[in-house]
């Protein structure tokens, strides 16, 4: 082989698997929307994004009466009351997300419009998570993750009047697989 057809080919691989991994976060994507009920388009609606975005500013509380720095495990949390507390819009536009990489303690966030299709998505640290970490009898360290019953996030999301809504959830590992639990739904109008 020669080094031009060496060249040609490391070109080629490196124009298609973009592509490639493209193909695949919007199947991996598609599939996790799937037992939400949320469409994803052919089209990705993130590609077109304004040149401003929204910025609101949320307090989330646990449903309970509960102190704000009262921790609970993740059977204890409660259905959250989630209010607006400020709502601004910028300039600019907001980083793209590179992967669809998902773990327990992050937060899924869907943008979706009022036909129930996917806008927009982001993934971000669930803010209310704590992790209490005690050594075992044999020195390891045992990981323990806690709830706090209230916070303020603020969440940052395109300017597109198409959006209707900002939907939470919770990545929960299935044994294969993560699948979304709903957390909480925010009208953006």
């Amino acid at each position: 082989m020669t080094i031009s057809t060496f060249l040609r080919l490391l070109l080629t691989f490196l124009l298609l698997c973009p592509f490639a991994l493209g193909q695949n976060q919007k199947q991996q994507l598609r599939k996790l929307m799937s037992g939400v009920d949320v469409a994803v388009p052919e089209n990705d609606a993130r590609t077109n994004q304004p040149q401003t975005y929204r910025e609101l500013k949320l307090l989330w509380a646990d449903s309970t009466k509960s102190s704000t720095t009262e921790l609970k495990t993740e059977a204890q949390i409660q259905a959250p009351r989630v209010s607006v507390v400020e709502d601004r819009k910028r300039s600019g536009t907001l980083p793209r997300q590179r992967s669809l990489e998902l773990a327990p303690t992050l937060m899924f966030i869907a943008a979706v419009d009022a036909s129930n299709k996917l806008r927009w998505w982001s993934i971000m640290p669930d803010p209310r998570v704590v992790r209490y970490e005690t050594p075992t009898a044999t020195g390891e360290l045992r990981r323990q993750d806690y709830y706090i019953s209230n916070v303020t996030l603020v969440v940052a999301f395109p300017d597109d009047p198409e959006i209707a809504t900002l939907r939470f959830y919770h990545p929960v590992w299935n044994g294969t697989d993560f699948d979304l639990k709903p957390l909480s739904v925010v009208p953006t109008r």
